[in-house]
This record gives C-alpha cells, structure tokens and sequence, in this order.
C-alpha cells in the first residue's frame, strides 16, 4: 500500500530461532499481524527512520520476468537453492541486490516467502502471500508463476497507460513552450518596437501586450508559490493519514476518480482471487489484497471491510458496506459466494472493471487532445492576430 511505513522486527520461530528483518505495514499492529500470519511470534517491531526505509525498487515487469523464469526452473524440479543460484545468469540486472540475500536465507533454513519479506528491495506484500500459501501446500513453482502473473498484468497496465497518455503529454508541452515563447520573448521585443513607433495601437493589440506583460510579472512570485506548494504537498502524502486523504480526495473527482476506483478495485480483486486461488484464508488474503490496489483510500476501506469479515460478515457485504469495491465487484463476488466459485468470480469482475478503466482513460485521451489543441491553437491565433491587427494600423497611419 502507498501509505504504508516500514518496521524493523525482531520475531520467533516455531523452533525457537529468531527472524529479523523489515516489513511494509500500515501500522504496529498491522506489522503484528502480518508477522503471525507468517507463522511468527512477534518479540519487537520499532519504526524504521524514513531515511533508512527506503529500499530499492525493482521494477514491476523485471520483478515479473524474474518469478517467472524462477517459477519455471522450480517446475523443472530444481531445489529452490540451486533455482535461486541459477538466477544469476537468467534474471534481470535488477536482481542483483536481492539473489545474494534470498539464497543466504534459504541457507540458514528460511522460506522463500520470509527471504522475500526481509530483501534489502520492495517485494510487494502480495507477492509475499502467494509464495507463502504455495510453501504451505498448494505448490511453491505454481504460486511463483501465479505472482508472475500478477506482476506481468500490472506492468502491462502501467505501459498501456503510459502510452496512451504520451502524445497528450507531449502535446501539452509543445503546446505550454510556444506559448511561453511568445509571451516571454516575442511579444516583450513587439511591444519595445511598437513604443518607438509611437502610434496608437488598437484594443486587442494592447489587451494582449498588457496581458503578457501581467503573466511576465506574475510568473517568479508564482513559481514560488508553487515550488513551495509542492513540497508541502509531498510531505503531507508522505505520511499516511495525508496518502490516504488525498487519494480519497481523487476518488471524488469526476471522470478521474471512476478511473482510479475502477483500476484500483481490478487490481484488489485480482490478487484476492491470486491468494484464495493459492489456499491463503480470507483474512490474510484481504489483508495483502488490500496492498495491491495502489490507492490508499481503497486499501484503506478494504481493510476496515475485512475486519468486518473476520467478525463473521460476507465479503460481498462489507465490500459494499464499506465502499470498497465497485457494485459490479461486490455483486460478482456475492454471486461467487453463493455458487462457491469466488475466486473464479473475483478474477471475472477483476476484468471487468480493468477494461472499464482502460475504456475510460481511452475516452478521456481523446476528448483531451482536441481539446489543447483547440485552447494551444486560439492563443497562439490570437496573438498572430493582435499582432497583425497593430501592423496594420501602423501602416494605415
């Protein structure tokens, strides 16, 4: 989860050995929780200093390409040791930080799921689980290509929306750099030779020179203000109380805020299908689930709706209780429970609600881009024209 902070642990074994390690969680007794989950009895858990919490991150698709080639050496029926050693030469660059410490754990008798957990880098919780309920029984190469799966449609989200948001980005900022091109070099050496001139000048001609000039002024005081702005703004979403309040505040916001809800629910059901597909119970499953949906409100209501859950209450009805989920999700997943096909359902609304959002931003993308050229085009027009019209009158005079 983005709001999540980072705790340094102290834990026992079930054979008495002690674990040490860091762990992303929401709180101290969250972190508590997701150790017993892992079969550990919690001695210290302390706040990490957020200079020493950042950790590495490997990117989504070489994380994803990684467990899948890990995944698949595992089902040739390599021993995780010499799978891992393998890795060498088969894994992206960007494992080169985490091999050396995942195989050290599995020699001094860890799991997979635990070495992932204490990894110098960010391994998502998510992926944590799904190794964790394969090394419980339902299959470790199995759940490594599951959480490879998970991985490789992530990144493929993100590349999707890279791609469709390029050309307006680029549009955008053709389109802001000619404009300040004339506002702050054409239009100030105009004005200095229509001054020489002096003649009158006609009113669009002055009201766009008084303009340029005003932006002119105002642009330093602004860029501060902004600057300044900006650093607030990323100390308050660094905490998670001021995460999860602006990520609910997006959440209200028309058009984008469908968005963000439907990307960020497809992606919390598709791991709570990944987890319960894997053998994890419901508990645990929401509780990493919740993770994975990259928006700190979402996760947040995901996690209240799984207390409701672990109090005896239905998935379907505190996701929407709690507002979790999106009706087509809760309604799915109710249907899901009454047929005893849950995960199946949750990977059907999953999809669904990804290609809602994908819709979505395809749409916004093409109402966007006519629309700047429209607003980049009138200005540019109207300052050729102004300019123009001043010719003109000069020469008239």
């Amino acid at each position: 989860m983005s709001a999540a902070l980072s705790w340094r642990y102290r834990a026992a074994r079930g054979d008495g050995s002690l674990e040490r390690g860091v762990l992303e969680a929401a709180s101290r007794e969250s972190a508590s929780s997701t150790l017993s989950q892992r079969g550990l009895f919690p001695v210290e858990i302390t706040a990490q200093a957020a200079e020493e919490s950042r950790k590495a991150r490997i990117p989504t698709a070489d994380l994803a390409l990684g467990l899948r080639v890990l995944g698949d050496l595992l089902e040739s029926g390599l021993p995780i040791a010499r799978a891992l050693a393998a890795l060498d030469d088969l894994a992206p660059p960007s494992w080169r930080e985490l091999l050396p410490v995942l195989r050290e754990r599995i020699r001094e008798g860890a799991g997979l799921a635990r070495a992932l957990g204490s990894a110098p880098v960010e391994v998502p919780s998510l992926v944590i689980g799904i190794v964790q309920a394969g090394e419980a029984g339902s299959g470790l190469a199995a759940a490594v290509k599951r959480s490879a799966d998970i991985m490789e449609e992530a990144a493929a989200t993100r590349a999707a929306l890279r791609n469709a948001l390029a050309y307006p980005i680029v549009l955008a900022t053709a389109g802001a750099g000619s404009v300040a091109l004339l506002v702050g070099v054409v239009l100030p050496k105009f004005a200095r030779i229509l001054a020489d001139l002096g003649q009158a000048l006609p009113p669009t001609t002055r009201l766009v020179l008084g303009a340029a000039s005003m932006i002119r002024g105002a642009a330093l005081p602004a860029a501060i203000a902004i600057a300044l702005g900006a650093v607030v703004w990323l100390r308050w979403v660094a905490t998670p109380e001021g995460r999860r309040a602006w990520d609910d505040l997006l959440l209200g916001v028309p058009a984008l805020g469908d968005i963000r809800r439907a990307a960020a629910v497809s992606r919390a059901a598709a791991a709570l299908a990944a987890l319960l597909e894997g053998g994890v119970p419901i508990a645990a499953a929401m509780h990493h689930a919740s993770g994975a949906a990259g928006d700190a409100a979402i996760a947040s209501r995901m996690l209240a709706a799984r207390e409701a859950v672990v109090h005896g209450g239905r998935l379907s009805r505190a996701l929407a209780d709690h507002d979790a989920a999106t009706p087509t999700v809760a309604r799915l997943a109710r249907a899901g429970e009454e047929s005893g096909r849950l995960a199946p359902m949750l990977v059907h609304a999953a999809k669904i609600e990804r290609e809602r959002a994908a819709q979505a931003v395809r749409s916004a993308v093409r109402l966007i881009e006519p629309g700047m050229i429209v607003i980049f085009g009138g200005v540019i027009a109207l300052v050729a024209a102004s300019l123009l019209q001043a010719i003109y009158s000069v020469r008239a005079q």
